[in-house]
This record gives structure tokens, C-alpha cells and sequence, in this order.
């Protein structure tokens, strides 16, 4: 199986388990993710007031890797959300991997941004209670993970296993996402607790 490609966005105030999550099934299941600050420092602090060391600047993002991205991931909270939705570079990503068949995803209050991107319209979407009164285009479903073709959404913190578990069968493969969540939630890593 080809590698996929992942870009992982990364605000101030982002929500944290809404990000690492997603990075850490996803690199489980042997996809190849880049973490992507939103401006000119590694350094990106979420909301709940965790450091984390992004792999590289949004001014490093070269138009090869946006091409040969598979899926573009994109964490709620606020700030976060609000500060990648003015993003021009993280929104011209986004509409690229949509046009070129990837998948885009958000979680939280993250679908604002797809929603910003012009990626809601017409798409069925979950969101974070209540953020879907300022998403215009797009039908709103309370769910926890929802996938409408190439864009997938999440509720909020506590969907964050079944995004990355939606993501991983979306991009690579049912059979390895059932394989993570049973490796992630065996009975045998519970033994230990």
C-alpha cells in the first residue's frame, strides 16, 4: 500500500486532544503526518495550555507536499479554530486537497474552517453544539463522526478516538482501523489498570 500523506494544522488555542489524537492513530497505522504551525514559530500552545513542537512553519509548506496530501486534518478549540480560519494558506490547502480528491476533515469547532473554505456547501457535517449556528452552507447532524464523500467532522473532544478511527478506515483501510482500535482498546492494555 502507498504511504498517504497528512497535514495536521496547528493554531494557538487549539484543542489538544482534537490534534494529538488524530496524529497519534494516524501515525500508528504507518501514515506519514506533518504537523503544520500556523505562522513563524515551531512552538504552538493549545488551549488547555500544552506546548507542542511542530514538524514545520505554514511558510515551509511547499506546493509539492499540499499536492501529494491525502488528508488535511484540522483540530477545534478557540482560539484555534478562529485563528486557522484566517489562515489564507491553510484555506487555499484545504480547497486543493478537496479539488484533488483528498479528504478534509475537522473537528469541533474546526468545521468552521472547512465552512470558511467553502467546503460545507451541500455537505452533510457535525460540529461542536451550537457552532453550527455560524455555518451557513451544509446540513447539520448531531452525531459524533460524520462523513459526507471527501469531508469528515467530529463533535468535539470526547469523538476524538472515533475521528481518528474514521479518518484511518477513510484513508487507508476499514480492516487497519478495526485493527488499531482493538490493539489501542484491547482487553490486555486494560489488564495493566
Amino acid at each position: 500500500m502507498a504511504k498517504k500523506n497528512v497535514i495536521v494544522f496547528l493554531a494557538e488555542g487549539f484543542e489538544t486532544i482534537e490534534a494529538l489524537t488524530p496524529v497519534d492513530y494516524l501515525r500508528r497505522a504507518k501514515a506519514e503526518v506533518v504537523t503544520c504551525s500556523w505562522n513563524n514559530k515551531y512552538e504552538v500552545t493549545s488551549a488547555q495550555k500544552v506546548t507542542v513542537f511542530a514538524d514545520q512553519l505554514i511558510a515551509d509548506l511547499s506546493q509539492d507536499q499540499i499536492a501529494q496530501a491525502d488528508l488535511i486534518v484540522i483540530p477545534g478549540g478557540q482560539p484555534g479554530a478562529n485563528n486557522l480560519k484566517a489562515t489564507i494558506e491553510v484555506i487555499s490547502a484545504l480547497q486543493q486537497v478537496f479539488e484533488q480528491g483528498g479528504l478534509v476533515s475537522a473537528i469541533c469547532a474546526g468545521p468552521l474552517v472547512l465552512a470558511e473554505a467553502g467546503l460545507l456547501n451541500g455537505k452533510r457535517f457535525t460540529c461542536y453544539p451550537g457552532v453550527e449556528d455560524s455555518i451557513k452552507d451544509g446540513q447539520h447532524e448531531n452525531k459524533l463522526v460524520v462523513r459526507d464523500g471527501n469531508v469528515i467532522t467530529a463533535k468535539g473532544p470526547g469523538a476524538a478516538m472515533d475521528f481518528s478511527l474514521e479518518l484511518i478506515g477513510s484513508l487507508l483501510d476499514k480492516r487497519i482501523s478495526d485493527l488499531i482500535a482493538e490493539t489501542t482498546f484491547s482487553n490486555e492494555s486494560l489488564k495493566s489498570y
